[in-house]
């Protein structure tokens, strides 16, 4: 891949990409228009399970982005693309009302009698009793798949809180087991949904965020383009000093990808 031109479908983490909590990158605005000026298309693509995308239309919306919920891509998505492929029908689910509602919608049945696996995602409206019978299904062999491996959410101000990875490592310490499936970054398996559902290749498609942990990584472990963007977590110094993780281009802002792509960004 010579230059981000060559990209028409880009896959773009939410915060620190292209907005900082609820203050929207200048640059944003911009770089979206030069993409859909190349004719390529890009896709807001996310980890967190316990949101609907609803909830992230109307947050683009309210950042001045127009968008609808064709634009938008979890890993709650991917994971019922990934079950319906893989023949599973109905879950026991250890995950909120806004995923449940995700996964009823898409015909699975959500059950606690002899369910055909245990799926494990960021539920903000966890229970012990919850915790508890996914507990005795896993022991009892149960497929075990999580919609990814966040440890923990950002929140405003600094503030995280515990995602499904804390979930996670809480059951595989009760139970022994490893989860059997991650679906979400770094994990392949949200990117191979993603082009499934958008028609994309992996030659022409790119992975656009400032974490080097799930977004950069997603891009080597799925075979796709990925572009490190530093307005966000991770700063030029950190990349420099690590060896782990190689993006395929590095940019300060999504901005200056929109530049690269031929479009004047507009101050």
């Amino acid at each position: 891949m010579k230059s981000v031109r060559d990209f028409d479908l880009f896959l773009l983490d939410m915060d620190g990409t292209i907005y900082l909590g609820n203050d929207l990158f200048p640059e944003t605005p911009g770089f979206l228009e030069a993409v859909r000026r190349k004719g390529a298309r890009y896709v807001f693509l996310t980890n967190n399970s316990s949101k609907n995308k609803q909830s992230y239309v109307e947050k683009l919306n309210r950042l001045g982005i127009a968008a609808t919920e064709e634009d938008v891509f979890s890993s709650g998505d991917a994971t019922a693309i990934w079950l319906r492929e893989n023949g599973y029908q109905s879950m026991y689910l250890v995950g909120n009302t806004a995923l449940k509602g995700l996964f009823e919608k898409e015909g699975f049945l959500i059950t606690e009698n002899d369910p055909d696996c245990v799926v494990l995602g960021f539920d903000t409206e966890l229970t012990y009793e919850k915790l508890c019978k996914a507990h005795d299904l896993l022991r009892a062999g149960k497929t075990w798949i999580c919609t990814h491996p966040d440890l923990v959410c950002p929140m405003e101000a600094g503030r995280t809180i515990p995602d499904t990875g804390a979930m996670i490592r809480l059951l595989e310490a009760s139970t022994g087991r490893h989860p059997d499936y991650i679906i979400g970054k770094p994990n392949k398996i949200i990117i191979d949904a993603a082009l499934s559902l958008y028609h994309g290749t992996r030659e022409k498609t790119c992975m656009v965020g400032d974490r080097l942990y799930t977004d950069i990584a997603v891009g080597k472990n799925a075979g796709i383009g990925s572009i490190l963007v530093l307005s966000g977590e991770t700063s030029l110094e950190d990349y420099e000093n690590q060896q782990e993780f190689h993006a395929d281009f590095v940019y300060p802002t999504v901005g200056e990808i929109g530049k690269e792509l031929g479009v004047r960004i507009e101050e």
